[in-house]
């Protein structure tokens, strides 16, 4: 099993290989975070949020829901999910949203953490889709009105993904610590990646 740890602000990025499991806990609770991958061999196919939607014909995802890419293909499969609420509406934060939508100084967020973790495989901003936004919690409000609120996750909630094909895989800690979206705390998140004979017991 590989076990990481990614700190608060910030992102890393691993291959999944097909058949791998993909965990990711929220260690504090009530923390975001922006999941984005990519085929390892043609990163032109990658994570569509909006494909994501359409085919599994909802708004939020959860066990037994798959992740599409931009081509349609299946990258991941939800096997197990203990928070259940998780936002396919939003973009990543960034510097940008800090201040022009926060109102506060320019700092990194999560497009600029995704990137940065990315780098070594010559991917840029640019390069990033809209992720699926892990433990997010957002709400339609009024049939139009897009809302954020607190997260429902508690300490030690998961989300397993099994992937489908070989993946380059991005994760950050959400670094917004205004509003709802972490609770007004940044916390750091934990991935751990499994292979098909040591998920037997899980």
């Amino acid at each position: 099993m590989q076990s990481t740890e990614i700190s608060a602000a910030s992102g890393n990025s691993f291959v999944v290989q097909r058949g791998q499991l993909l965990r990711i806990i929220d260690i504090e609770g009530k923390q975001v975070g922006d999941f984005v991958c990519f085929n390892l061999h043609d990163f032109s196919d990658k994570f569509s949020a909006g494909r994501t939607r359409r085919n599994n014909n909802k708004l939020r995802i959860s066990t037994g829901d798959r992740l599409f890419s931009n081509l349609c293909h299946v990258m991941f499969t939800i096997e197990k999910d203990t928070c259940g609420i998780h936002d396919l509406l939003y973009p990543p934060c960034c510097r940008w949203v800090y201040e022009n939508v926060y109102k506060v100084p320019p700092k990194s967020g999560c497009l600029e953490h995704l990137a940065a973790s990315l780098k070594a495989f010559n991917l840029g901003e640019e390069d990033i889709p809209d992720p699926l936004n892990v433990f997010m919690r957002s709400e339609v409000i009024d049939s139009s009105l897009l809302e954020i609120r607190e997260p429902a996750s508690r300490a030690g909630d998961y989300i397993d993904l099994r992937a489908e094909m070989d993946c380059l895989v991005a994760l950050s800690a959400c670094a917004v610590d205004s509003g709802a979206c972490n609770a007004g705390k940044l916390k750091p998140l934990k991935v751990e990646i499994f292979t098909h004979l040591e998920t037997q017991d899980l």
